[in-house]
């Protein structure tokens, strides 16, 4: 049962590292969406500190997403708020000389 605890922890640090790889390379992280696997039981002693690690990443991580996110949001606005380009009527001329 320790095993999976590692697998699943060892799952979460490679995803953690993608994410932290992204904010350097400006590009988005490739994770796949998972969920906790049912019948871990409970976490072993050994791996409560490693966990606990991981888990202020996550949080470190929510939150540093969470202002990329507003930021984003804020520059769209203000890329919505430019006016779209008048419809171009098409040249007239006049003939003054003759």
């Amino acid at each position: 049962m320790a095993e999976d605890w590692e697998v699943v922890l060892d799952r979460l640090e490679a995803d953690l590292d993608a994410v932290e790889r992204s904010f350097r390379d400006g590009h988005a992280p490739v994770v796949e969406p998972w969920s906790l696997p049912s019948g871990l039981g409970p976490l072993p002693e050994r791996l409560a500190r490693r966990a606990l690690a991981l888990s202020e990443r996550q949080d470190t991580l929510a939150g540093l997403l969470e202002q990329r996110r507003t930021t984003t949001g804020r520059h769209l606005a203000a890329v919505r708020s430019v006016p779209a380009p008048r419809r171009a009527m098409p040249a007239v001329y006049l003939d003054v000389e003759g």
